[in-house]
């Protein structure tokens, strides 16, 4: 049965005087009506034959709130109050099984007891062809089918003279309250128990008890007969098959009949006040037949069994809904009755099979859609924490530029400060959520380090004495007088501890106390938060960890601070756990390990070892400092960048909102030439164009996002040199590593430090790879018909500032090797033979290889030039100007002066050398 239900879900409480194999027929019956009524839910009681306890139990079912009440009242009068109360409470009541004296019920359903009395007085009547002793034992006191069937038996036998009823003994419906029946008369009046014809028990464990006293086996004088016969093993009926009893009479449980009555009500149908169910006389003849048809319709039942698991009874019950009709048929015709619920049995089976799979399908949907809602939901937070950091880096960083000046009055730093740690709250507010997200799809690693825990929540605990005293609360410690060494994320520790700090904080009231006590044992830490605030009630506890759970009563908050706390706790492998009362208080108690198992590796595990490293900075105010996880440029560091503005780097900064852009300007123009541009596809243009140093970009944008600018500008052979700093407000590790696999050169999460901004540039800048050594140096000298190999530390040296570059590059500058190679002895030979073959217009040439190797085109020819001209004349006998028209220079005295500027001699001076 589906519990996502959208139809009205209706509460039926059931009632059971007593806990039997019947009733517990009768309740399996009632569980599997409700696949066929996906809206209803049953919640059963039993009373155990105790009025009391069933006059409880269905107050306790009037106090839920429940729509109907279907009752099995133990006794007629006692339980009757208790069923004028639900009655009287608008709830409709349903009296199944035995009567009430009441009249305050809904509706009746059950055999006639009286009848079933009636029919075995007749039976045994005939049997003993009108003359005999008969013994009675009588069901529970007080209750109506012993009453009835009493008085049904007793009628019966009126009519015969010659049959004495000897004694109507008193049972409780137990094969043990049978046989201590004889036994007792046995010992008052023995005369009686001898010589007994017949002993009609009101259900048939009462008659095997009776069997049993009398020694059944060996007294062929004496038989039996009871009510019930109920088909299970060691029931009537199989003792009606053995010879234990003569006969019984079938009492049908029709526990469908009694949900499809309890459905028509409640949905207005229908419905008759008084309902009978029929039953049959059981005797040997028909006996092992019946039997028969309850071992196929077992096996049936198994089938159905692979169908739902929930419905390992469906078989049983519907032969008990149709026993009595299926009893007549085989009375009137066997084979007929076989052939009838064979077929029967076949639809049935096809109809159920189609509603379970029409039950399974609304089910799944239902499924589904509910995790689609929660992925909905946790990524439109996601994206709006993502959109917040945009604004929060225009608040944060300026706040901090103001904060920074030294001239600013006391109550205008007062303001810009209140001002920083609202946005630390909403940091660490967007921080939290992000941290969810990475809890909810496995991906939060923790960064182990060792670290004394003693000393960090005596630090810890420091940040809050100002919070507490503005709320005049006191804070008290109890911790370990020795360090206490943890191996574990210092980050998410701190996270833990003040999340339960601020939550014990915010529901102390004013003049309580907040306790923290830390304790260890050498294998586990135990921290715990208690407050004497206003605690909580059992249900709220049991969902305190859950997500976005929160209190009733509670007012503002996520509901996620105590949803992480559990999470980092099992991330441990440890755990969380709450123990509170309403209006005395709460107190959250975390065990953590001292040790963590080993460490997985960087290729997915769940632990990542790390250096120890100041986490993020908290405050009690539930804020977070804002940082990008590396350390800012030291005080003084200076930044790249000449006054000439013609000589400075160009930064291209891409960003689709104008006013990030106008900020990066703000802070990169005193230093850098700027330009701009608004989306990707624009950015590739202008860096096309201009062929800037670097490149400042953002992810999320229109027309062409952050992502695939950098994949296409990094496959330009005009721009794959330029370094590339993704700015953005995508903060999980996954998006970072996406970044880095599209060809950034570094990841800064928003809202950022401008003083990291800056020291990243100047990073990148003044690592870029110089390779002027490639073409000044003699590394590359050549002979009149091919180079000569280069010596191993001058290889090494070329090989370690190659494999800097990206494979773009290291084509681009093998291509303009070999092209000034090929050319060099062409006196014509120039830029613009380089540009046309490699593809760049000769704007692009130049910068490009000026950022690669710190020269011109022109420098790099004629260094080139020099160079195997300098070969030549050192492993030849070549003339100078032989050399110089070799190596492409169209006047030997040019020849001369380039070659002096160069080496700082004249190249005669190296012939004779």
């Amino acid at each position: 049965m589906s519990c996502t239900t959208s139809k009205p879900k209706y509460v039926i409480g059931v009632s059971q005087c007593s806990g039997d194999i019947w009733r517990d027929k009768l309740n399996e019956e009632l569980r599997m009506g409700t696949y066929f009524h996906d809206d209803v839910e049953l919640r059963y009681a039993s009373a155990d034959d105790n009025d009391e306890k069933q006059i409880e139990q269905i107050d306790a079912f009037i106090n839920e709130g429940i729509n109907l009440l279907i009752v099995s009242p133990n006794q007629v009068a006692t339980i009757s109050p208790a069923i004028d109360r639900a009655f009287d409470s608008g709830i409709p009541v349903i009296v199944f099984d035995r009567k009430t004296s009441s009249k305050k019920f809904t509706a009746y359903i059950g055999a006639d007891n009286e009848n079933m009395g009636h029919e075995m007085g007749e039976y045994i009547a005939a049997q003993l062809k009108g003359k005999g002793r008969v013994l009675e034992i009588m069901g529970l006191k007080g209750s109506s089918p012993a009453i009835e069937r009493h008085q049904g038996f007793v009628k019966a036998l009126q009519k015969y003279p010659g049959i004495e009823l000897v004694a109507s003994l008193q049972g409780d419906w137990t094969e043990k309250s049978g046989r201590q029946a004889i036994e007792g008369l046995r010992k008052t009046d023995p005369q009686k128990v001898s010589n007994i014809d017949y002993v009609f028990g009101q259900n048939d464990r009462m008659a095997v008890g009776a069997y049993h006293a009398l020694d059944g086996a060996h007294n062929p004088q004496t038989r039996f007969c009871g009510i019930d016969a109920l088909p299970t093993k060691g029931g009537g009926m199989e003792c009606v098959r053995d010879g234990i009893l003569t006969a019984s009479y079938i009492y049908p449980t029709h526990g469908d009949d009694v949900l499809q009555l309890a459905v028509n009500i409640l949905k207005k149908k229908d419905y008759k006040k008084d309902n009978p169910l029929k039953g049959a006389l059981v005797t040997k003849d028909n006996a092992h037949v019946l039997l028969m048809q309850n071992e196929e319709m077992e096996r049936q039942k198994e089938d159905l069994d692979q169908l739902h698991e929930k419905v390992d009874d469906t078989l049983a019950v519907l032969n008990n809904q149709n026993v009595s009709l299926i009893t007549l048929i085989i009375i009137v015709f066997l084979l007929i009755a076989l052939c009838t619920y064979a077929y029967w049995a076949y639809l049935t089976k096809a109809r159920f099979s189609q509603q379970l799979q029409e039950s399974y399908e609304r089910q799944r949907q239902l499924t589904t859609e509910i995790e689609e809602m929660t992925k909905a939901q946790l990524m439109f937070f996601t994206n709006v924490s993502h959109e917040f950091r945009t604004p929060l880096t225009l608040i944060a960083d300026p706040v901090d530029h103001l904060l920074a000046d030294n001239t600013l009055t006391d109550s205008n730093r007062h303001l810009l400060t209140m001002v920083r740690r609202n946005v630390q709250v909403l940091m660490q507010l967007i921080n939290e959520v992000l941290d969810f997200r990475k809890v909810q799809a496995g991906k939060m690693k923790l960064q182990l380090s060792n670290f004394d825990l003693r000393e960090a929540v005596a630090r810890w605990l420091d940040d809050f004495e100002a919070t507490a005293q503005k709320k005049n609360v006191r804070l008290v410690s109890k911790l370990p007088d020795e360090a206490v060494p943890v191996e574990a994320d210092f980050s998410k520790v701190a996270r833990i501890y003040f999340n339960l700090m601020s939550n014990a904080l915010k529901f102390t009231p004013e003049g309580g106390t907040v306790e923290t006590r830390l304790r260890h044992d050498g294998h586990d830490c135990t921290l715990t938060v208690e407050d004497t605030g206003i605690g909580m009630d059992e249900s709220d506890r049991q969902h305190i960890f859950d997500r976005f759970f929160q209190s009733k009563g509670t007012s503002g908050g996520t509901g996620i601070g105590l949803s992480l706390v559990k999470a980092f706790a099992e991330l441990h492998h440890g755990t969380a756990t709450v123990d509170s009362r309403k209006g005395e208080g709460s107190a959250f108690t975390v065990v953590l390990p001292c040790r963590q198992a080993v460490v997985a590796g960087p290729a997915g595990g769940e632990h990542a070892a790390s250096d120890a490293k100041a986490p993020q900075q908290l405050s009690p105010e539930g804020g977070a400092a804002i940082t990008n996880g590396e350390a800012s440029p030291q005080e003084g560091s200076e930044v790249t960048g000449e006054s000439d503005a013609a000589d400075r780097p160009t930064i291209l900064v891409i960003d689709d909102n104008a006013d990030v852009r106008d900020y990066l300007n703000t802070i990169l123009s005193p230093l850098y030439n700027v330009t701009m541009a608004a989306n990707g596809e624009a950015g590739l243009q202008e860096a096309s164009r201009e062929v800037p140093d670097l490149v400042v970009c953002d992810v999320m944008m229109p027309v062409m996002n952050g992502l695939e600018f950098c994949n296409r500008m990094k496959s330009e052979t005009a721009t794959s040199h330029i370094p590339v700093i993704l700015l953005t407000a995508r903060t999980l590790e996954s998006q970072q590593t996406e970044g880095y696999e599209h060809g950034a050169d570094s990841y800064i999460t928003k809202p950022f430090s401008s003083r990291l901004l800056l020291a990243r540039i100047d990073n990148l800048l003044r690592s870029r790879i110089q390779l002027k050594a490639l073409f000044t140096t003699d590394s590359r000298e050549q002979s009149d018909k091919a180079p000569q190999p280069a010596s191993a530390d001058k290889q090494q040296q070329e090989s370690s500032e190659e494999q800097q570059l990206n494979a773009t590059d290291k084509a681009f500058i093998d291509r303009l090797r070999t092209i000034i190679e090929t050319h060099m002895a062409d006196t014509g030979f120039g830029v613009e033979v380089i540009g046309t073959e490699i593809g760049l217009s000769r704007v692009q040439l130049y910068r490009k290889v000026k950022a690669l190797t710190g020269s011109t085109p022109v420098d790099l020819i004629r260094k080139a030039r020099l160079a195997r001209a300098r070969h030549l004349l050192q492993t030849t006998g070549k003339s100078i100007s032989e050399v110089a028209y070799t190596v492409g220079f169209s006047a030997p005295s040019y020849f001369t002066k380039c070659f002096k500027e160069e080496y700082g001699m004249l190249p005669n001076e190296v012939v004779k050398a």
